[in-house]
């Protein structure tokens, strides 16, 4: 896969990856719960993203700007910070957990600042 396809495909990603992670931050500051199995499945999903971006990284070290390389380590450390806030949160009952809904919006905030500043980088480049 060329490193531009590869770029396209992981932003593609990432935009998921936010987006599923903002629904589950709604639903989690809606209920003040969530069940274990729905942490664990966006847990799994991201730190499965972070391998294919770590997978991917010789690749795109050739192919992108020096800006673009730090948004991206950016946005894949806010997709592991927010799967590492996954693993916490068991307390009381253990078929739900409450996860800190504080640190989980931290983790999409920066995704989606990381994101745009891609998407913006991208544009100029269009133009």
């Amino acid at each position: 896969m060329s490193g531009r396809t590869l770029k396209h495909d992981l932003l593609q990603k990432l935009q998921a990856a936010k987006g599923e992670i903002a629904t589950y931050l709604a639903l989690r500051k809606a209920k003040g719960y969530m069940s274990v199995g729905e942490s664990e499945q966006l847990r799994m999903c991201l730190l499965d993203l972070c391998h294919r971006c770590r997978d991917a990284a010789f690749v795109l070290q050739a192919s992108l700007m020096e800006d673009e390389k730090d948004d991206f380590r950016h946005a894949v450390e806010a997709c592991s910070s927010v799967a590492i806030c996954l693993m916490s949160g068991r307390k009381d009952c253990p078929q739900y957990i409450s996860v800190d809904a504080a640190k989980l919006e931290t983790g999409l905030k920066q995704l989606t600042q990381s994101l745009n500043a891609l998407a913006a980088r991208g544009k100029a480049v269009e133009a």
